[in-house]
């Protein structure tokens, strides 16, 4: 280890331990000082301060230490550092504020600026040298200011009756002139300073500014204060603390400038009450307000520093948490207005009430008061959805409760909490951008609940004091309880039916704002075009059922079929379209969604949607498995496939016939189907969305499949399902026959299919899906997972999905897996719930 690192290391450590020896000597000469302060003349002495003019005089002390940012000015110009205004003030007042207060020997001045200018194209060395020299030029100004005092006014009590006080002052004066001949004569050995004169002089003059603009600050203080004492003597005395403030190396010369403040002052015959509160209001001013502003700004300079180190995560958690917060106060705002209409308060302020409001004005403000609370407990929601006009009607809503928590009974704690609720709401106004909303089942039950907690409050309230009650309120609580129970009821009511007038009204005028979703009935051209250019998937062709809503993404090519129930809106299979603008078309889906308050789920999605939707923040629950032949490969020979054959003979013995029909078909034909449909419905409802049902202009756009008797009657069908894929897959959606038809007819269908298909040139043959096939079967499964199977099972009456997978293996399938796509923030056995009610609304959703 070097000596000179030794040195080095000592002189730092001394600069903090010496200041930090004198003051704790500052502070017990301080301490024994303020024993003989007396109190009763402080107070009297801040008291006489009116508020305007010790407001005005903070204003002024804080912005004396503004001179102190042509310091950064010049370094930030050396270095050829461009700084934004308001960027450089905010760490110009930063860095000084800091500097005054904690110093430690200017080392707090350089690690801050250090902080603020590094730049990746600036050397340290280079930014360290510049702040290093410039440091040397803040005592400049005071060193000038202590030669005016040592020849003009060397001769005041302060230094005559303190003579070591002459050796602070001698010192400080010689720093400038020392300072200028070291520098002078550095110069001269080098052509090219870092610092020209022309600069150290502006320091120079920068320095003297700030000193002068401090000692305005005393001077400015004590004439608000009415402290006789001579300009002279002020200017002398307080160079005099100056110079011992700095000898002192003590940060912001806290103790010793004040203690050789009060003994100057103290020769002079002047109360030390008044100058302890001059001192006071100067180390407040100038000090501890601008210390706590950069406080402010470093940390938020720091939090966007940190916050963007860790991509934005900081930030939106600490916004969630406090929406969150803000909704809660909101909500409990609404609470305590209902309560407050049943508790109105103490006798003695209603009292006061009466004394400036009218009786009516009183009993209207309860009876709105009780409507506000109402209000206010619903826009609680608007307020958790972040809903834009939820907010502006909050603000009003907030507002008039205020007024009429005043007016009601002078409540006035009810009236100072609300508006600071209004306060917080207004500084996040930005955080809301929905146009609407949409209650989720859980919220909407808690809704209820409150509501009916509300409402047996208030039935409770005007029950016990009924004449005929046998219970009554105890006496101790009658004071704060309305005792007049038709009063109660009336206030209730009235207040009740404005609320519901209101959000009615609110309701009416905010229809415009809900999602303009685009139906497919009138852009089957485009659809077709579309899913003929980038081909569709095996429920492509269930958009034409009409029962949904289509998304198309700004660039036009991409393509999302979907449906709404309750708060989500069921995106259905993979997205159609350009695959590369996928990414970009979700995150178009989920913000339109968001901003309208839906939650986005997508239904029967295959593994290549799994990575993109994954990266959305979706979860994933498997749906089950779906089946397709190899049509390429399949055949019925083999003993696996005897039964197959012998399906097939029987089918032929008995003279059954098979049949493809290709569009249009004629109406006697599908009234034929239709009958064949109604039995084998046998009066069940039809199933949609992910489902297909009769519909006569539907089955008209792809070919039908029938079975038909030995006597031509048509007993059993299917309607063929394209998949648009270049002719490579072809799917069956309906497949009914009449009840009393031949065992085996499915089988016979499928067969008489796949052969059909085969010949035109079909590679696979899609089976649909086998619902929950392989799920939440494991002991390991998700409980959540557990009760979303169950849901789906049972939630399918006549769909038998426990056979289906038997049923579809015995043609030599391959399985492929099916998702459902859920936020991580929704419950899945809900989302399953609302899945299932949505494909069992089946044909009442089409043309929605």
């Amino acid at each position: 280890m070097s000596k000179h690192y030794l040195k080095e290391k000592t002189v730092q450590f001394l600069k903090i331990i010496f200041p930090l020896i004198l003051l704790v000597l500052s502070t017990i000469e301080i301490k024994k000082f303020a024993m003989d302060l007396n109190i009763q003349l402080l107070q009297h002495t801040i008291d006489q301060i009116p508020i305007a003019t010790l407001v005005f005089v903070l204003l002024i002390t804080i912005g004396a230490i503004s001179p102190m940012f042509f310091y950064d000015a010049i370094i930030i110009k050396i270095l050829g550092i461009k700084i934004p205004k308001k960027q450089f003030i905010k760490q110009s007042l930063v860095v000084n504020s800091f500097s005054n207060l904690i110093g430690f020997g200017g080392i707090i001045g350089v690690m801050l600026r250090t902080y603020f200018y590094q730049k990746d194209e600036l050397k340290k060395g280079i930014l360290l040298k510049t702040v290093a020299v410039v440091s040397l030029f803040f005592l400049t100004g005071i060193s000038l200011l202590s030669w005016v005092t040592l020849v003009g006014y060397r001769n005041i009590p302060l230094l005559v009756h303190t003579k070591w006080l002459y050796l602070a002052v001698i010192i400080v004066a010689l720093y400038l002139p020392t300072l200028l001949i070291i520098t002078l004569w550095r110069d001269k050995k080098n052509p090219n300073p870092s610092i020209t004169i022309k600069v150290k002089f502006l320091l120079i003059l920068v320095s003297i500014i700030e000193w002068l603009a401090t000692f305005f600050v005393f001077w400015l203080l004590e004439s608000v204060m009415n402290i006789s004492i001579p300009f002279g003597d002020l200017f002398a005395i307080y160079t005099v603390a100056a110079c011992a403030g700095i000898v002192s190396l003590i940060p912001g010369g806290f103790g010793s400038f004040d203690l050789v403040f009060i003994w100057g002052t103290n020769y002079l015959g002047i109360l030390d009450e008044k100058v302890v509160v001059l001192l006071l209001l100067y180390r407040i001013g100038y000090f501890i307000i601008p210390f706590l502003i950069g406080v402010f700004f470093f940390m938020k300079a720091y939090w966007e520093k940190w916050n963007n180190t860790w991509g934005n995560l900081p930030s939106i958690f600490v916004q969630r948490i406090s929406h969150w917060l803000l909704t809660i106060l909101i909500f409990i705002s609404g609470l305590i207005l209902l309560l407050s209409a049943a508790l109105p308060g103490i006798i003695e302020r209603l009292k006061i009430a009466e004394d400036i409001f009218s009786l009516p004005i009183i009993s209207l403000s309860h009876q709105l008061s009780v409507a506000t609370g109402f209000i206010l407990l619903g826009l609680s929601r608007g307020i958790q959805y972040k809903v834009k006009r939820a907010y502006y009607l909050t603000i009003v809503a907030l507002s008039f409760a205020v007024l009429f928590s005043l007016s009601k009974g002078f409540d006035y704690e009810e009236a100072i909490f609300l508006l600071i609720v209004a306060l917080l709401l207004r500084l996040s106004k930005a955080r809301f951008y929905r146009e609407s909303y949409v209650l989720t089942w859980g919220k909407m039950t808690f809704d209820i609940f409150i509501i009916f907690l509300i409402t047996l409050m208030y039935l409770l309230i005007g029950y016990f004091n009924l004449p005929t009650s046998k219970i009554s309120i105890p006496t101790k609580f009658l004071p704060y309880v309305i005792t007049d129970y038709q009063d109660l009821f009336y206030s209730a009511f009235i207040g009740l039916i404005i609320a519901i007038f209101i959000f009615y009204i609110g309701n009416f005028v905010g229809k415009s704002r809900k999602w303009p979703m685009e139906s497919s009935i009138n852009q089957e051209e485009k659809i077709y075009g579309h899913i003929n250019k980038y081909k569709g998937n095996v429920l492509t062709h269930l958009i034409f059922l009409h029962d949904k809503y289509v998304f198309w993404n700004s660039q036009d090519n991409v393509l999302i079929p979907f449906q709404k129930y309750a708060d989500k809106v069921v995106a259905l299979g993979d997205l159609t379209g350009e695959k590369s603008e996928f990414p970009h078309a979700i995150e178009e889906f989920l913000t339109i969604s968001d901003l309208y308050g839906y939650t986005p789920i997508f239904y029967e999605n295959s593994n290549d949607m799994i990575p993109i939707l994954h990266e959305n923040g979706f979860d994933f629950f498997k749906l089950g498995e779906e089946a397709f032949v190899d049509l390429v490969n399949f055949s019925i020979s083999g003993n696996k496939m005897k039964a197959m054959r012998a399906i097939k003979n029987k089918f032929k013995r008995e003279n059954l016939t098979f049949e493809i029909i290709k569009p249009p078909l004629s109406d006697g034909l599908l009234r034929k189907l239709k009958t064949v449909s109604k039995e084998w419905l046998a009066g069940r409802r039809e199933k949609g969305f992910s489902l297909g049902f009769f519909d006569e202009a539907y089955l008209n756009r792809s070919e039908i499949a029938i079975l038909k008797n030995m006597n031509e009657e048509v007993i059993g069908f299917a309607s063929l399902m394209p998949v648009y894929d270049n002719h490579q897959t072809i799917s069956v959606d309906l497949m009914r026959f009449i009840p009393s038809s031949p065992s085996g007819t499915m089988d016979f269908i499928f067969l008489s299919l796949f052969e059909w298909a085969k010949e035109k040139g079909y590679k696979q043959f899609n089976l649909g899906m086998a619902p929950l096939s392989n799920v939440g079967l494991s002991k390991y499964s998700f409980f959540s997972e557990k009760i979303a199977a169950q849901i789906y099972i049972h939630g399918q009456v006549f769909y038998h999905f426990q056979g289906l997978r038997k049923f579809k293996e015995k043609y030599n399938v391959t399985w492929v897996p099916k998702y459902l796509a859920y936020r991580k923030r929704s419950s899945l056995p809900i989302t399953m719930a609302q899945v299932t009610i949505l494909i069992r609304k089946g044909k009442s959703m089409k043309n929605n």
